[in-house]
Formats: structure tokens, C-alpha cells, sequence
């Protein structure tokens, strides 16, 4: 049996992993933070599926992802985060948005299910 405080670290963790996978290039490792059928919606750029996540993931570069302020409600096997995020092209903003994430617990730790990102519009 997993502890809330247990469940809400894994959970940042996935978080702190899939930036620093796609920021280095890590497609494989990327993938992995989400289950075999999770899903992507990129500012409504739909990416579906392990090798869709994976032909994605292959397609970036030169980026700099930050998650700020995530807050996580867990619910049994269930959760959901929604968080901050920053992106930077080199030393420049690139985007800014917020993420609204679904999660499940699997046999191999909490990994996204459904993960929608959402671009600020300009001010």
C-alpha cells in the first residue's frame, strides 16, 4: 500500500523525468513516462499511442521544458495533475502554458494516460 506523500513524490518525479527525456533526446525513456495506449494533445497536435509518442518525441529539439506549481489529487489508482510550463528555445521563452494531466498507477509506477498541454494565448 502506497502513502499519499509516496504516490504525490513518484508522481513529480514523472513529471521531472519526462522533461529532462525530451529536452536530452531520450524518445525511448520519454515514452515510458506514459502508458502503452497514452496520448499527447501538443497545443491541439494529437499524438496517440507508443510509436506516435515515439515519432514525436524523435522530433524535438533544442528545447527546455519547465513544470511549475503542479498540484496532484490522487484518488486510489487514479490521479490527476495540473501544473505550469514553461518552454525555452535556447536562453529564449518559447511558450507558456498549463498542463492538464491524467495518470494511472501501473505495474510499472504512475505513468500519464492522457497529458493535454494548453498555450497561454498572448497578451
Amino acid at each position: 500500500m502506497h502513502s499519499q506523500t509516496e504516490d504525490r513524490d513518484e508522481i513529480l518525479q514523472l513529471l521531472y523525468r519526462y522533461n529532462h527525456a525530451i529536452d536530452s533526446g531520450d524518445a525511448e525513456v520519454w515514452a515510458d513516462t506514459f502508458t502503452e495506449e497514452g496520448s499527447l494533445d501538443a497545443a491541439g497536435q494529437l499524438i496517440a499511442g507508443r510509436e506516435g509518442l515515439l515519432e514525436f518525441a524523435r522530433s524535438v529539439t533544442g528545447l527546455r521544458h519547465l513544470v511549475a506549481n503542479p498540484v496532484v489529487d490522487i484518488s486510489g489508482d487514479v490521479a490527476t495533475v495540473r501544473a505550469y510550463l514553461l518552454v525555452f528555445m535556447g536562453t529564449a521563452p518559447a511558450m507558456i502554458g498549463t498542463y492538464e494531466d491524467e495518470l494511472v498507477r501501473t505495474p510499472a509506477g504512475w505513468r500519464f494516460a492522457t497529458r493535454q498541454f494548453v498555450v497561454d494565448p498572448p497578451t
